[in-house]
């Protein structure tokens, strides 16, 4: 088999596992499905991951890696924008991101499930850089409040943005709307970085909403 047959292969292996694992969980999830959807011979998973568990965390990454690179461009334009408006453009593109890349929330909620035993390691530590650095100027500049920290503020985001994808589909009308309105959870998401950077704005920190922002 070539260098390209073989990139080929691994790459219909996680694309094919991707949908199985984010629909069944990794203990729910049959490797002749994954075999089947991917067009592939079984021995081929043991070849290039070992096993179905180290296919799974294989998934874990290339999924998240992708939806980090997809990021990247906009946490790279946010950094040059005043504080508050660039924390706002960069949450808000990264959840039109997360609604283009709809395995990455459920396999998310699998793994939050059962501890995050198998995903990549994280810590606070490596939270973007950009955010960070946007959200400590505003602070000096007056535009945030000083007595909330980033992390708690990302986590709260993200959270929020998370809970939008969970929790909406539960309402059957909001379910309906969202199935009709391909928009709608775009701008639930954009509402909701407003409504929580709100939070953190001091008084006379510019104004509630920035460039772009809906008011």
């Amino acid at each position: 088999m070539s260098g390209e047959a073989r990139k080929e292969t691994r790459r219909a292996l996680l694309d094919a596992a991707a949908e199985e694992f984010a629909r069944h969980g990794p203990e729910g999830a049959r490797v002749q499905a994954i075999v089947g959807r991917a067009a592939v011979n079984e021995r081929m998973i043991y070849h290039h991951f070992g096993s179905k568990d180290g296919l799974y965390r294989a998934v874990l990454e290339d999924q998240w890696a992708g939806l980090m690179e997809g990021w990247r461009p906009a946490l790279e334009a946010s950094a040059a924008l005043e504080p508050r408006e660039g924390l706002w453009r960069a949450f808000t593109a990264f959840f039109r991101l997360l609604l283009s890349r709809p395995l990455c929330m459920p396999l998310a909620m699998h793994e939050a499930m059962s501890g995050w035993r198998a995903a990549p390691a994280a810590t606070l530590a490596m939270l973007p850089s950009q955010l960070r650095e946007l959200y400590e100027r505003g602070q000096a500049d007056g535009v945030f409040r000083r007595d909330y920290d980033f992390e708690l503020l990302y986590c709260t985001i993200m959270g929020a943005l998370a809970g939008i994808g969970i929790f909406g589909p539960r309402f059957s009308d909001l379910r309906e709307r969202l199935s009709r309105e391909p928009e709608l959870a775009a701008r639930l998401g954009e509402q909701t970085v407003s409504l929580l950077l709100d939070g953190v704005t001091t008084p006379g920190g510019g104004g509630r909403a920035g460039a772009g922002e809906t008011t």
